[in-house]
């Protein structure tokens, strides 16, 4: 990682509600990973056990769209002064192997936690491999190559995993045990899985090898809207109005092929992307115009400090997360309790419930969880220190 004393000189300015998209994603994401009771989850804090989207299932792809928003801007002024594309993929590769490798130490922070074998894949490995991938297809394709791009993942992988049968079951099935993706991540992970089943020696990786490739589509979605945000020509307004009306396009085409190919975070479906993406593209558009276009950014600082060091605010708190469960030590009746447990009893469950109900109690430590870290960007970002990956 670099601080911006480090970070590359000829580095476009930043769009302002970029960074806010990026930090209320940032601030999401930690808020629905860091429940207290995990028994008393608000059903849209939480993600939907197979098929369907809740709020929280629109976090991730989020993520992946920013990202893909952000690269046009990274990479175009380069390309304009005449660097070369192929000059570039070592810096590009550099950055997905760290985001890889800073995956792979949340992942072992949490077996440790947990005392499990090891995850392989995760968040930020998936992030490194979309980036890689997404970056190859726009340094060399312009945007009707990445909209072939699309299509091509898209339908390539809905091909698969309609036709192809696993485990007896016929193609097109999408059951949790039957199908293609979740299957090959059996094969190649086993008991490496996030979720697995020592009885039925069987289980799910969320972020599977096989379900990465419509990811790398979801990243492609932003780059159309970076690239559309880069374009001269248009005005602000008229910009606005593309991205939302392409938002549009999307949420209605992804629940139109959720009737034959089910919206799912965990295998990634085609559907989900296009919806996901619409979304995307919509809640853009409303932050642009408000942000970029009207100058009604008073209420945005909070997200900026997030969005402008977004992997070192999830990189830090998972860490600190996955700590405060691996910490334990005895209580007074003998029984294991951990420095989370602990905490959450003592500051939390042993008044909130009586007010608020154990539901709330369990939100309210997630967001307190959200401030904690706000605050601790928000001393970075008065120090101006930027940890880049």
């Amino acid at each position: 990682m670099e601080s911006k004393a480090n970070s590359l000189p000829d580095k476009p300015a930043r769009l302002l509600s970029l960074d806010v998209f990026r930090g209320a994603t940032i601030a999401a994401m930690l808020l629905v990973n860091n429940a207290g009771d995990w028994d008393h989850v608000f059903s849209q804090l939480e993600h939907a056990e197979w098929h369907g989207c809740t709020a929280t299932d629109l976090i991730f792809p989020f993520f992946l769209f920013i990202m893909g928003v952000a690269m046009p801007f990274s990479f175009g002024r380069r390309l304009e002064q005449g660097t070369a594309p192929a000059s570039l993929i070592p810096q590009i590769l550099k950055r997905a192997l760290l985001l890889f490798a800073l995956g792979l130490f949340l992942n072992f922070l949490m077996t440790s936690a947990r005392g499990k074998p090891m995850r392989i894949m995760g968040v930020l490995e998936r992030l490194g491999i979309c980036y890689a991938a997404a970056s190859l297809i726009i340094l060399w394709g312009r945007e009707r190559v990445q909209i072939v791009w699309i299509a091509v993942l898209l339908l390539g992988y809905y091909f698969l995993m309609s036709l192809v049968s696993v485990h007896g079951h016929g193609g097109g099935l999408f059951l949790m045990k039957g199908n293609l993706a979740t299957y090959l991540d059996n094969l190649v992970f086993g008991n490496r899985c996030l979720e697995w089943d020592a009885k039925a020696s069987y289980g799910h990786e969320p972020e599977g090898l096989l379900s990465t490739i419509p990811s790398i589509a979801s990243v492609l979605i932003g780059c159309l809207a970076g690239e559309l945000l880069r374009r001269p020509g248009y005005t602000g307004y008229q910009k606005a109005c593309m991205l939302f009306a392409g938002g549009v396009a999307l949420v209605i085409l992804g629940k139109w092929w959720d009737l034959s190919f089910p919206m799912n975070k965990n295998i990634w479906t085609s559907s989900y992307v296009l919806f996901t993406g619409g979304w995307a593209l919509l809640l853009l558009a409303t932050i642009y115009w408000l942000v970029d276009l009207e100058g009604r950014a008073g209420w945005t600082k909070p997200f900026v400090v997030y969005g402008m060091n977004a992997i070192t605010a999830y990189v830090g708190a998972s860490a600190m997360a996955y700590t405060s469960i691996w910490i334990k030590w005895a209580g007074p009746d003998g029984k294991m309790i951990s420095l989370k447990g602990w905490i959450y009893n003592h500051c939390y469950k042993s008044w909130i419930p009586s007010i608020a109900g154990d539901y709330v109690c369990s939100a309210a430590y997630g967001m307190s969880y959200v401030v904690l870290w706000c605050a601790i960007m928000w001393i970075l970002y008065r120090k101006q220190i930027f940890l880049k990956v």
